[in-house]
């Protein structure tokens, strides 16, 4: 991370700061670039995930668990995975979670979720956005329009 702040510095101390155009001292120049890093950052952040078929990617397994998270989110553990998989919304939007318990444990599912990266996880993440979920073959939730 440092290599990668300090060469986007040299960059950007080059390319704007360095023409004669303008003329700023030392700080303001380090400041100035700390602020476009950071909106640059922001930005990245705030891109919404492409949540359509073809960006999805299929994973079978057994469902271990259910459980409640973040705003109403129902949350899937599956069997010899260290990911976990969520409906956005879920809760409020016509799951309920001790029904959504007896249709889910103990059953094998087929997800679809979302590829993405953002740079507040730039390595990944552990849990993933459920857009399609079947159970036994019958689809049971989906984003697809």
């Amino acid at each position: 991370m440092e290599f990668g702040f300090f060469y986007l510095f040299q960059i950007l101390n080059s390319v704007i700061f360095r023409c004669n155009l303008i003329k700023i001292n030392p700080m303001k120049k380090i400041i100035y670039i700390l602020l476009i890093i950071v909106f640059a950052f922001f930005a990245l952040a705030l891109i919404p995930i492409n949540t359509s078929k073809e960006n999805s990617i299929v994973i079978s397994g057994t469902v271990k668990s259910l459980s409640e998270a973040g705003i109403k989110d129902l949350v899937f553990e599956l069997e010899n995975d260290k990911t976990t998989y969520y409906i956005n919304r879920a809760l409020e939007n016509g799951f309920q979670l001790e029904k959504s318990k007896t249709e889910f444990i103990g059953k094998k599912v087929t997800l679809n979720y979302a590829k993405g990266w953002t740079p507040l996880a730039p390595f990944g993440t552990t849990c993933k956005h459920i857009t399609q979920i079947s159970v036994d073959g019958k689809e049971v939730y989906t984003e697809f329009k």
